[in-house]
Parts: C-alpha cells; sequence; structure tokens
C-alpha cells in the first residue's frame, strides 16, 4: 500500500465486526509503528492492549459508568470549549455523522445508545493503549503519543483492519489501570480500538471531512 493511499484511506470506525484480530498481527504493527518520530528520541511510549476478555471487561465496566452517568476522570485532562472555527468543526462532525447513521438529534434514547456504543469500543475485539510515565513533560509525550498512535492507524490500514482514536476509552483510567494491572503512576493518554470494519453498516464506513488547504496553510 502506498503512503497516499493510507493517508486517504483511513478512517474513523464506528462500528467493527466481532473478530478477533490476532496478537502477532498486532505484534507487526506496533513493530513497524516504533519508528514513528519522538522528541529526541525518547520514545516515551509504552503500549498494553486489551483483548478477548481484557476488552470485554473494560467494556462492560465502562458501559455500567456510562448508564450511571458518572462523570469522565481522565489523567490527561480533555478540551472543555473551543473556539472558532474549530467548534464550528466538531459539531460539523457530529451532525453529519449522526445524519449519516440515521438518527434523529432529537431522539435521546438513540444518542445515549451511541454514546454507550463509544465505552464498548463500537464493538471493537480490542484496544491499544498508549500510556506514558507521570514523570514525563505531558505536552512533550503527548505529541510523541500521537506519532506513534497516527503510525499505528496506518499500519493496521496495511493489514485489512480498522482503528478510531477513542476519547471515550479514557475517561476511566483507574478502571484502566485496574483490569490491565498498570502501575499507579503511569498516566493513560489514549486508546486505540482496532478491528475489522463491519463495512455493512454506516457506521463502519463514514468518514469525515476535510478543511481546505488553503484554509490553513499558508507561506511566510
Amino acid at each position: 500500500m502506498r503512503l497516499d493511499e493510507a493517508v486517504k484511506g483511513r478512517r474513523s470506525v464506528r462500528a467493527f465486526l466481532p473478530n478477533p484480530v490476532p496478537r502477532e498481527k498486532i505484534a507487526k504493527i506496533v513493530k513497524l509503528a516504533r519508528w514513528a518520530p519522538s522528541w529526541g528520541n525518547t520514545q516515551p511510549w509504552e503500549i498494553v492492549v486489551a483483548d478477548g476478555e481484557k476488552a470485554q471487561e473494560l467494556a462492560g465496566l465502562f458501559e455500567e459508568e456510562g448508564k450511571l452517568g458518572a462523570i469522565p476522570r481522565p489523567d490527561i485532562p480533555m478540551p472543555v470549549d473551543f473556539p472558532e472555527p474549530y467548534k464550528n468543526r466538531y459539531g460539523k462532525l457530529g451532525k453529519d455523522l449522526l445524519t449519516s447513521i440515521g438518527m434523529d438529534r432529537g431522539d435521546k434514547a438513540a444518542r445515549k445508545q451511541h454514546y454507550l456504543n463509544m465505552y464498548k469500543f463500537f464493538g471493537a475485539p480490542a484496544v491499544i493503549y498508549l500510556v506514558i510515565d507521570d514523570a514525563l513533560n505531558v505536552p512533550y509525550s503527548c505529541l510523541d503519543i500521537g506519532s506513534i498512535g497516527t503510525t499505528i492507524c496506518y499500519a493496521a490500514l496495511e493489514e485489512g483492519l480498522g482503528t478510531i482514536y477513542l476519547a471515550a476509552s479514557m475517561h476511566f483510567p483507574d478502571i484502566v489501570k485496574r483490569v490491565l494491572n498498570l502501575p499507579g503512576e503511569k498516566k493513560v493518554v489514549i486508546g486505540i480500538a482496532i478491528g475489522y470494519p463491519n463495512i455493512h453498516v454506516p457506521a463502519g464506513i463514514f468518514r469525515s471531512d476535510r478543511a481546505e488547504v488553503e484554509e490553513f496553510l499558508r507561506f511566510a
């Protein structure tokens, strides 16, 4: 697969088949992704994969939190508001997604179920958790996490797999650490749900649009 094909072919998958992903395939993906750039070659990432019963346990516990209306308690603070034009882009994503899957924005029950589906990793059989040491500088290390995380997404595509950066996967890091036996001094940055896309439903093939280059590129 050519690089341009991978970049243009990647999308955030929101519907997965239950088929398990072989661990050797995930190891192959990470083996390639480890060549991602990092500041000073510090390679600050640690990668922990939840699959099989562990992924199911996490999904169940997260769903329970969601049904209780628990407030997220992430290790890395999440944005609460965006100025324009970012707020408009974020809002458009939600509108386009709901339209593509045929969900009425006023259907509270359906919206709640969609929210709970996020906590169930959209049915993905595995989640690749990216973790950093608590002693690291968060902004720089999170840049590096984004570097290897995106490389993982492209490498997964070459293996016939879909992925999604899933903020919901890190809403309750205390649960993640307990289930995956992570030390308390680690920070759970993000989880990437990975699996075989369900291309027979709109959520499995939806792709968000992108701003035109002229909106953000300039030569000084």
